[in-house]
């Protein structure tokens, strides 16, 4: 795996990526023109992170090839600024490949050490008492910081007598005898505060008389202007005092946005390599579209590209197969290097994305677009058309806006896991979180478990729970070419929701998970070659199970998808297959009525099976199960209320029941005698007082208030089926139906 960028600059010119081959030539052949006895102080100037230090490296390398240059590179910044050390660190290092020998005197290398010492930490404390004279009684009591004190001084007294003067003439006599061309680099002034700058310029335009020297200062100019110009006289600018110093000013040429492009994209090349990412044709496409759009412009130095391939080697292993790869690159590139635009991005979610499974209540009634436009229009007031141009491509939502062709496709954003797919767009922000998210990666694991049921079954409990369900089937459906046994994947995912607290919930008018499962059931069987076998196989599973409330939408869903001419994608089976499958149908239906496992009064939507029995048989089997099993009052009214419509307002999620109507009769007196009903509530002291009810008298169940008979709303939720109030409201409607229904006759 490669390292890390450090931000380090290259050592050699194989590493040099912007061809700055040409410019070092053309440099060393400036100094070489220099007569051996002249001095110069060469300014090579250019903004932080465009590579100074890299050149300077290049131009030492090929310095140090040939013979007639003595080459010196002293770092100011590691020297802590201090203008004594770096020109003692200069005279040494000359002297040292000259001579091959230090400057330094035996008598001031003494006092360095000296020195040293007393920095170092005394094995014995402050106050201790000493037996000098061996008699064993300590009658001596030394001091630890008076001996490090006197060593200090005795150093710097003896380190002073070997002072710069004395090394400066055996440098120079050093110079003149080899004949050689010295250059010195003196680098990061940049990074020093304006007082230690001055003092660096001041002393090298002082000592820059030594024959044969020359000074090379790379360095920000517009930086190093700024910083010294509190240290000089009031009227002179930081400029004129650079135009002083500097006797031959040289710019680093400036790289273009072309060659930066280039280097940038070699590396985003060799990393998505390293990690295995595929970026399809159409996804490279939509890149360059977003890039040379304008985000291209935040990178503008070598620095800038290692930083930004840094952040990538962290984010791209963990994105990968988890969000889309190139919004990935583009949102980082943002983060970096535009800090205000993140921010905005991240904190505007309801506006950049159309919400499709979870309805945005900020722009809820908002058809026409008109709201969610002038938001935008306030928000993008406040940026630069660069800013602007990379929301609009980052963001359909929000493109769409401003033109007339739509290039929102929900599905599709959601399918390439796009930034502004809405199953997507936090997890550009924050890790993945599994109880609201879901890892694409480890559906494409558990896809794969198709054909070891037992731990298919597991990683469905332990991945996939009722708030990450939705995009976690629409994810498995997209590739669902992975599994193998698709029939057997069917019989998991139907046992998966029956660990759901409410399978049979609805939220913000999506399906609810039962009923989401049976509708992609005809997804991933779709090319199954035996598919009346395997639906008649699911009908036979959720049977043994006793699941009541699966069996009828299983059969409605090959039923009503069988039929042909229908909108969406039909089931594939012959009139004869479906036939078939209802005769099959009837008799599980006629099973789990031998086992009395029909409803008889639940609040869910499976009563409806009443509907299949009679189609596929007759009306007068459900109507004896029902003669059975109903008896009194109360039971005749839940079993009724089971033919409720249910509804709720827009946006909410608290289902009330709907009115019971002429069609819901109507439904009753399919699968029943309604006679037999009537007259059990007639018998029954609570209800027979309903009887030849006024049209005035019935109460609607879905008027929210009936403030002439004080009913509240509450007592239409659903769940409230069975409460006094509730079941009065229904008898009468019942009974008013049934009496005008033989009236009519």
């Amino acid at each position: 795996m490669s390292k890390y960028h450090s931000d380090q600059p290259i050592q050699e010119v194989n590493s040099d990526e912007f061809n700055r081959g040409v410019f070092v030539n053309d440099f060393i052949e400036i100094l070489a023109n220099f007569e051996g006895t002249e001095n110069y102080i060469v300014g090579l100037f250019a903004k932080w992170g465009l590579g100074k230090t890299s050149v300077v490296n290049l131009i030492l390398e090929k310095l140090n090839s040939e013979n007639s240059f003595c080459t010196v590179y002293v770092s100011a910044w590691a020297f802590g600024g201090d203008y004594e050390k770096i020109l003692r660190d200069i005279l040494e290092q000359i002297y040292q490949k000259i001579e091959n020998k230090s400057t330094k005197t035996k008598r001031g290398r003494f006092g360095k050490c000296l020195s040293k010492i007393a920095k170092a930490e005394l094995p014995f404390e402050l106050d201790t008492e000493l037996d000098l004279n061996g008699g064993g009684r300590a009658e001596t009591k030394i001091s630890s910081g008076k001996i490090a004190n006197t060593a200090r001084y005795i150093g710097e007294i003896l380190s002073s007598t070997d002072n710069i003067t004395k090394a400066r003439k055996r440098v120079e006599e050093s110079i003149e005898r080899s004949r050689k061309k010295v250059i010195v680099f003196i680098d990061d002034l940049d990074r020093l505060e304006g007082r230690r700058i001055m003092e660096i310029l001041r002393i090298i335009n002082t000592i820059a008389d030594y024959g044969g020297m020359t000074y090379v200062l790379p360095f920000d100019k517009r930086y190093v202007c700024s910083a010294i110009k509190e240290c000089l006289p009031d009227g002179q600018s930081g400029d004129e005092f650079i135009e002083k110093i500097i006797q031959v000013p040289i710019n680093l040429p400036a790289l273009t946005q072309e060659k930066i492009n280039k280097v940038m994209f070699n590396k985003l090349n060799l990393l998505l390599s390293e990690y295995h990412i595929f970026v399809s044709s159409e996804e490279i496409s939509r890149f360059q579209k977003l890039y040379f759009g304008g985000v291209d412009r935040y990178l503008t130095s070598p620095r800038d590209i290692n930083k930004l391939i840094n952040v990538l080697k962290f984010k791209l292993p963990s994105a990968n197969g988890e969000i889309n790869i190139i919004d990935t690159i583009i949102l980082e590139i943002v983060r970096v290097f535009d800090e205000l635009l993140y921010e905005i991005i991240k904190k505007n979610r309801e506006l950049m994305i159309k919400q499709v499974n979870t309805f945005s209540q900020r722009y809820l009634m908002d058809s026409d677009n008109k709201s969610r436009k002038d938001d935008a229009d306030k928000m993008l007031s406040s940026l630069n058309e660069l800013q602007k141009q990379t929301i609009r491509g980052l963001f359909p939502a929000i493109d769409t806006l401003y033109t007339n062709m739509s290039s929102l496709n929900s599905e599709e954003l959601r399918r390439n896991q796009r930034l502004a797919a809405e199953n997507y767009f936090d997890l550009y922000f924050a890790s993945l979180d599994e109880e609201d998210g879901i890892s694409d990666k480890k559906i494409i694991q558990l896809l794969q478990l198709s054909d070891k049921p037992k731990k298919l079954r597991e990683a469905l409990v332990r991945l996939v729970n009722q708030n990450n369900f939705d995009i976690a089937i629409k994810t498995m459906i997209d590739r669902i070419e992975l599994v193998e046994n698709k029939l057997e994947f069917c019989k998991a995912l139907l046992d998966l929701v029956e660990v759901f607290p409410s399978k049979h919930t609805i939220s913000n008018f999506m399906l609810s998970p039962i009923a989401t499962i049976i509708f992609r059931i005809d997804d991933i069987l779709k090319d199954s070659d035996t598919k009346l076998d395997d639906y008649i196989s699911l009908l036979d599973y959720n049977y043994e199970a006793s699941r009541v409330d699966t069996i009828p939408l299983l059969i409605r869903e090959v039923v009503i998808y069988s039929q042909k001419g229908n909108n969406r994608k039909e089931i594939d089976l012959t009139k004869d297959e479906v036939e078939f499958y209802k005769k099959h149908a009837l008799e599980v239906i006629r099973g789990l009525a031998e086992q009395d496992k029909i409803p008889l009064n639940t609040s869910d939507d499976y009563a409806f099976i009443y509907s299949y029995w009679v189609e596929f048989g007759n009306k007068t089997e459900s109507f004896e199960y029902v003669k059975r099993h109903i008896k009194m009052g109360d039971q005749a009214v839940d079993f009724i209320s089971q033919f409720l419509g249910k509804g709720t307002e827009l946006g909410k999620n608290d289902y009330h029941r709907t009115d019971f109507n002429e069609s819901t009769y109507k439904r009753i007196d399919e699968c029943v005698n309604p006679e037999y009903i009537y007259n059990i509530l007639i018998h029954d002291e609570k209800y027979k007082a309903l009887c030849n009810s006024k049209k005035e008298e019935l109460i609607s169940i879905e008027d929210s208030t009936d403030e002439k008979n004080g009913w509240k709303s509450e007592f239409s939720k659903v769940g409230n089926e069975h409460t006094d109030e509730f079941r009065l409201v229904v008898a009468r409607r019942f009974m008013y139906f049934y009496e005008n229904a033989v009236q009519d006759r």
